[in-house]
């Protein structure tokens, strides 16, 4: 039978049907609540990501200007992502331990004040110490929120992959949106940018706060046993390497691209998108993009939904290869010919889109075996995240140094064929469990 042949369905194996009764029980008014509960957690996830992307884009913008190194704007644009990946798993548990509503509505909220203490400072390494505050808000806010849309979307295929794209969709809308504002609200206020990016963070506390609805302390499972779950042999440790590939990937360009756009290279006129670009004009590119992978999130839900997670991010990688090709292009043809380009850059990027919420829906499918501990194994969605991005980060950094936006392209072709290989042991790994299944 074709891997592509294989039918869509949980990766794991299920709970025990008393430990699935019990935290049924417990999440109930989640469940009678799930649309109202959903949208509140997708509003709240677009709105931190406004604020995260915005302040992002804003400290490239505000060293650039000030002529730091670009392997060191990689670091501190990244550097929240430190913070995320040490703190992701600790509040997770609690957030399973103690109620997750509490983690919804704090993590916003310690992400605003670092915020403020980002517009206080003035050197390099106070920013970068500021902005780990905002790695333990995403650290506290994303794992719990994912945890929450695996247990409201728990033992429905359709249900889960339509609510993992409208994640996807919603933090890509967070990212163009704040992307968007980042040039403009900096060109306009400088320092002051970061005190309405923070604003955002506040009102995603207060969305939570609102709209969703509380789920007592679960029956969590002991720590030794979810480690296990992932580091051992199994569809969790399969997945890791293409994950860190492909959010590597997206952070080496997010974390380095604008300030390589706007800093100009009087040394290397051949590489024509490294020009000095106005912050404006980066902030209208930038969400372009990310608007064509809602774009594409939509047109990929309905084969997330038939042919199962591991084949579609199979299906999806590619199109960073396409990318990264095109752009390489585009950067050694003279501007006015770029449009020319246009139809390859969007066909990469939409082929791409597929990825993220396959990859969404795949960790929700591996969370069905500790149904009281959906967001400790959901927090490996920003574990990989974080450890992606800031490989990613500080390697497009070292790469951008090196050979500019050649460097950063050439970086994502690489990562994009070590996702593909990667992503080969999963889809083999599912197919084998698929055929262990018992007959119906």
């Amino acid at each position: 039978m074709p891997v592509d042949a294989d039918p869509a369905g949980p990766v794991p194996p299920h709970a025990s049907a008393a430990d699935l009764a019990a935290v049924s029980d417990l999440e109930h008014e989640l469940v009678e609540e799930r649309p109202v509960a959903i949208r509140a957690l997708l509003a709240a996830t677009l709105l931190l990501r406004i604020g995260t992307v915005g302040a992002g884009l804003s400290v490239q913008f505000l060293l650039s200007d000030s002529g730091v190194e670009a392997k060191m704007i990689g670091f501190v644009a990244s550097v929240n992502l430190l913070a995320e990946l040490v703190f992701a798993p600790v509040l997770a548990r609690f957030a399973d331990r103690l109620g997750r509503t509490r983690f919804l509505i704090g993590g916003p909220l310690i992400g605003s004040f670092g915020l403020v203490l980002v517009a206080l400072a003035i050197q390099p390494s106070q920013i970068a110490g500021a902005r780990l505050l905002e790695g333990v808000a995403a650290a506290a806010f994303v794992p719990t929120a994912l945890g929450t849309i695996a247990a409201a979307t728990s033992h429905s295929v359709a249900a889960r992959a339509r609510a993992a794209g409208a994640f996807e969709a919603s933090n890509l809308g967070g990212f163009a949106i704040g992307g968007l504002f980042a040039g403009f609200v900096f060109h306009s206020l400088h320092h002051l940018a970061f005190l309405v990016f923070a604003l955002f963070y506040v009102a995603a506390g207060v969305v939570c706060l609102r709209f969703i609805p509380s789920v007592p302390p679960l029956p969590v499972s002991p720590i030794g046993v979810i480690v296990k779950a992932v580091i051992g042999k199994g569809p969790i440790r399969t997945f890791l390497p293409a994950w860190l590939a492909a959010f590597a990937i997206i952070t080496a360009f997010l974390a380095n691209i604008a300030g390589q756009m706007k800093s100009g290279a009087a040394e290397d006129p051949t590489q024509h998108l490294v020009h000095h670009f106005d912050e404006r004009i980066v902030s209208l590119v930038l969400p372009a993009g990310l608007i064509l992978l809602v774009v594409g999130i939509v047109l990929w839900t309905p084969t997330l939904a038939k042919r199962g997670s591991a084949i579609t991010m199979r299906r999806a990688v590619p199109g960073a290869g396409v990318l990264c090709a095109t752009l390489l292009a585009v950067n050694h043809t003279p501007l006015q010919y770029a449009p020319f380009f246009a139809p390859a850059l969007m066909a990469g990027i939409v082929m791409l889109a597929g990825f993220g919420p396959a990859a969404v829906a795949y960790l929700a499918e591996c969370s069905e075996t500790f149904a009281a501990d959906r967001s400790a194994l959901m927090a490996f969605y920003t574990l990989t995240l974080a450890a992606g991005g800031l490989v990613g980060g500080i390697a497009g950094g070292f790469a951008a140094q090196w050979l500019k936006i050649d460097g950063l392209a050439l970086l994502g072709l690489g990562l994009a064929v070590l996702a593909w290989v990667a992503l080969n042991r999963v889809v083999i790994y599912e197919r084998a469990m698929v055929a262990a299944r018992p007959a119906a």
